[in-house]
Order: structure tokens, then C-alpha cells, then sequence
């Protein structure tokens, strides 16, 4: 009968910890998302600049700012769209992203395959 009594002290406590780590990973995504919106704003400003000054911009040049500043996953679902189903295992360890499980992001593996086009070409 003793452990009885703490079982609401036990439930209280788990309950603040979970919303807190819940407030804690909504501000850091909130954090990131404002730090990519603001690298996205400022690579495209600075191409608006040069194109305002009339500078002579390559394609090139403008294509790799657009693929910089592009949004991730964009065309694509979100990875919580996309699995509605959670399980207990997802609840006591967690949900494994896509980088986790070993899939490469389809822009890495062409940068990587460009780099290795220059590579070549130069050898």
C-alpha cells in the first residue's frame, strides 16, 4: 500500500517530462526551419542583386543558387504525412528517418556523382 501513493506523483512527472521534451524538439525544429528560411532568403537576394545590377550571371551560376536555395523534400510528402501509423516500438525508441535507415538523399548522391565527373575530367 506504501507504493500507491507515489503512482500520481509518478504519472505527473512523466506527463511534465514529456510535454517539456515535446516544447523542447517543437523549438528546435522551429529554430532550424528559421535558420534554412533565412539561408534560402539571403542566397536569393544576393541573385536578385546581381540580376538588378546587370551583371553577366551565368546559367550555371543560377542554377546552383536555385538548387541551394531550394526547399527540401519539396514535390515530395513529409515523413509524417507519409507514415500515419506509429508503433510502441517508434514510442520507446524512437522513429528512424530516412537517414537513419541508410537511404541517400537523391541531391547528395548527384552532387557526389558530379563530383566525380570533375574528378575524371581532370585526370
Amino acid at each position: 500500500m506504501s507504493g500507491t501513493q507515489y503512482i500520481p506523483h509518478i504519472i505527473y512527472s512523466t506527463a511534465l517530462t514529456s510535454i517539456s521534451m515535446h516544447l523542447l524538439w517543437q523549438r528546435k525544429t522551429a529554430d532550424e526551419d528559421r535558420a534554412r528560411f533565412k539561408a534560402q532568403t539571403s542566397i536569393l537576394q544576393g541573385l536578385i542583386e546581381q540580376l538588378r545590377s546587370g551583371k553577366s550571371i551565368s546559367d550555371e551560376e543560377i542554377t546552383k543558387s536555385r538548387n541551394l536555395a531550394r526547399i527540401l523534400g519539396e514535390g515530395k510528402q513529409s515523413l509524417d504525412k507519409e507514415k500515419t501509423n506509429v508503433g510502441w516500438t517508434d514510442v520507446l525508441w524512437g522513429r528512424k528517418t530516412p537517414a537513419d535507415r541508410g537511404v541517400s538523399d537523391e541531391w547528395e548522391r548527384k552532387d557526389l556523382e558530379q563530383i566525380r565527373k570533375e574528378i575524371e575530367a581532370e585526370h
